[in-house]
């Protein structure tokens, strides 16, 4: 079963506009973490995500 993830739980349906967005920590260079919960101390946060961003799409 290799590459294969599994739940111990149901995954929740998908998030109402405005509702707020899990802690979560994401690379933001080499050396360098970016954590939700810490960048909001700073102020409001948008959120975008982008598919195929640095692709050849």
């Amino acid at each position: 079963m290799t590459g294969l993830v599994r739940a111990s739980v149901p995954a929740p349906g998908p998030p109402a506009a405005g509702d707020p967005a899990p802690d979560f920590t994401l690379r933001h260079t080499f050396d360098d973490d970016v954590n939700l919960r810490a960048t909001l101390r700073r102020g409001p946060v948008a959120l975008a995500f982008y598919v195929f961003d640095f692709g050849h799409v």
